[in-house]
Formats: structure tokens, C-alpha cells, sequence
């Protein structure tokens, strides 16, 4: 039985703590201004001096401050630690706790144990505890009656805010899984006439596509992944590229290293490179080169996949472009923009700006490991 006791005591230390001397100075002052405003109507009422005004405040404080004190303890002691409120059962414990507990202290102080009147002793603690809380309780039912729309109408718009920004992240989880890379079923037709014509390049290209998908598959379970994560894919991607296309193209990466830790969409940079490969260096005769680049502008990153090929842009409507515009609106809404643009004879240029955020070491280590 001691345990349980110790507990509560310890639990109640703890919330006194919460209060400050300046919360316990003003109860005082309130109660004593409240005791002497009393005091001075019962003096008046009987003609009385000095002495019976001083009799009756101090009869009048201790009153008080038995009440506001013994009610302050129960509350402190009965209140939910969550919600920090007092409901059901325990407001009824909290009434009829703060009036015998005044009433026995009072009793005490001023002998009505030994003058026979504690029926009297009764009726005047349930006397001063109604006066002094009914102002409280109407206070409280108002502030109720005027809050309680508006908490309700935020809980709504909570309530919309979480189930837009849950539509939002189902649409670009939704378009992420609809993500293929084109090249797959290519590399394994490629595949399959390597095996034939040259094994070694056969298991050489195996292997190749055997790390790019231990690699990326995992990354369709983020919404955001850093960007050395995304760098690392592309550069399985364009490996398996260079063995498809027997070395058609070179390519080299730009990248700010304050950059790496820097969230981005999962594919987003794979599916520009994807397309500057598709419709711009397959389509030309010779050696192209593609090059990457990433660096911070201010308050947003820089992302851009260039390519030799400077074909005409006319494929910027593609399903892969029109998923990733969509996925960037899902992530983004109107923060991101995405362009590409082509200088004759020079380059072609895919562009992305986004928000810069850096990712936390937890979303580091759940994107390595996506079981956690």
C-alpha cells in the first residue's frame, strides 16, 4: 500500500513544480484582498473596531486559502497528465474533496470541534466555497460556449489539412510506382543476344542490372531520398547504358557536395537522364557526352541533365516528362519548376528547380534501410 502512495506523492511533487512562486503570490494576494473586502462588511454590518476587522480577516484569508489551496492540491493531483483537465468522476472527487478538506482544517483552526459547531462549521465552508467558485464556474461555461466553435471549426480545417496532404502523398506515391525505367525490357533483349555473341558482356551486363535494382527498388518506398542515393542509381543506369550502346557516349557528373545530403525525388534526375539518352544521344551517329549537374541557387537546388545531341525538344511532352511534372506538383504544388531547353548544334538542357531541404539521419537511414 505504501508504493501506490509514494507514487502519488512523487506525482504530485512533480506538478507542483509546474507552478511558480508569482502563481502562488498572486492566489495569496487575491485571496487576502477577497478576505479584507469581507471583513470590512462584517465590521460595518456590526459597528465593530480595528480588533474585529482584524478577527475576521484573518478568519476570512484562512477561509479562502484553505478553499483555494486544498482545490489547487486535488486538481494538481487528479487532472489527466494529457489533457491536463479534470472529467467524469474525478470533478465530483474534486468538489466534495476541496470542501471537507477545508472544512477540517478550518474546524481545527478555529475550535469548532470543541464550541459544538461543526453543522454550523458546514453550512459556512459550503457558504464561502459556493460564493467564491460560482464566478468561476460561469467564467468557464462562457469561455466554454465561445471557444468550443472555433476549436471545432480548427479541428476541421485540421482535419481537411491532413486528409489533402494524405490525397497529395498517395497521388505521388501512386505516380512513383508507375515508374518504369524505359530501358528495361531494351536491356534484356540486349541481354538475351549477348548471351550468344559474348557471353562475358552478357554477365557482365547481368550483373550490372542486378545492382541497379538491388539499388533503386527500395527507393520507391521514400517519398524523398538524398541526392548522393539518386547519383549512385544513375550511375548503375548509365553504366548498363554504356555496355548497351558499346560506348556511344561519355558522361560526367557537376556536383556540389553540399548537395548530396540535399532531398529530392526518388527517379525524378533518372528520368531526365533517361530521356536525354532516348531522345537525344540514341538518335544521333558518333559520341555523345551527358553531364550532370547539381548546385544550390539561394533557397531552392539546381538540378540539370545536359546531353551533346541538341535534338529539337519536342519530346518534353513524353509520359516520363508529363509523370515527373505530375510528380513534382504532388510534391511541391507551384514551388518547382521544370523546363528544357535546346541550343542549336550545342546541348539540350532539362531543368529542375525545387525547394532545398536537406534530409535528417533518420530519413538517411530509412531510405537505407526501408523496413524500418
Amino acid at each position: 500500500m505504501m508504493a501506490p502512495l509514494t507514487v502519488t506523492l512523487q506525482q504530485l511533487r512533480q506538478r507542483l513544480l509546474l507552478l511558480k512562486l508569482s502563481d502562488i503570490v498572486l492566489l495569496l494576494g487575491f485571496n487576502t484582498l477577497c478576505a479584507l473586502l469581507n471583513s470590512l462588511t462584517t465590521t460595518n454590518h456590526l459597528a465593530g473596531d480595528l480588533s474585529v476587522l482584524l478577527l475576521h480577516w484573518r478568519e476570512y484569508a484562512l477561509l479562502y486559502n484553505s478553499l483555494t489551496f486544498s482545490m489547487l492540491g486535488l486538481y494538481l493531483l487528479l487532472m489527466d497528465r494529457h489533457s491536463a483537465s479534470v472529467r467524469g468522476w474525478r470533478l465530483l472527487y474534486l468538489i466534495l474533496g476541496t470542501y471537507l478538506c477545508s472544512f477540517v482544517l478550518c474546524a481545527g483552526l478555529f475550535d469548532w470541534y470543541q464550541r459544538d459547531k461543526i453543522a454550523e462549521g458546514l453550512l459556512y465552508t459550503l457558504n464561502f466555497m459556493v460564493s467564491a467558485s460560482w464566478l468561476l464556474l460561469l467564467m468557464f461555461y462562457l469561455k466554454k460556449r465561445v471557444i468550443s466553435p472555433r476549436l471545432q471549426a480548427l479541428a476541421a480545417e485540421v482535419n481537411a489539412t491532413s486528409q489533402a496532404r494524405d490525397r497529395l502523398e498517395a497521388e505521388l506515391h501512386l505516380l512513383q510506382a508507375q515508374l518504369e525505367p524505359h530501358f528495361f525490357f531494351n536491356t534484356l533483349a540486349n541481354l538475351h543476344n549477348l548471351i550468344d555473341l559474348d557471353p562475358d558482356k552478357a554477365k557482365l551486363l547481368l550483373e550490372q542490372l542486378t545492382a541497379y535494382f538491388r539499388d533503386s527498388i527500395p527507393q520507391f518506398r521514400q517519398t524523398f531520398i538524398a541526392l548522393d542515393a539518386e547519383l549512385g542509381i544513375i550511375e548503375r543506369y548509365l553504366q548498363i547504358q554504356q555496355i548497351r550502346f558499346a560506348g556511344r557516349f561519355t558522361y560526367q557528373f557537376e556536383i556540389d557536395d553540399a548537395c548530396r545530403h540535399a532531398a529530392v525525388l526518388p527517379m525524378a534526375l533518372l528520368s531526365l537522364v533517361e530521356n536525354a539518352i532516348k531522345h537525344g544521344l540514341e538518335k544521333t551517329s558518333g559520341t555523345g557526352v551527358l553531364t550532370l549537374r547539381a548546385q544550390r541557387d539561394g533557397t531552392q537546388l539546381l538540378l540539370q541533365v545536359c546531353d551533346s545531341a541538341a535534338q529539337p525538344s519536342h519530346h518534353a511532352s513524353g509520359t516520363g516528362l508529363r509523370n515527373l511534372r505530375a510528380r513534382l506538383a504532388a510534391a511541391y504544388a507551384q514551388d518547382a519548376h521544370f523546363c528544357i531547353e535546346t541550343q542549336p548544334g550545342q546541348q539540350t538542357c532539362a531543368t529542375v528547380r525545387c525547394p532545398w531541404r536537406e534530409m535528417t539521419a533518420t530519413e538517411v537511414a530509412r531510405g537505407q534501410d526501408p523496413h524500418r
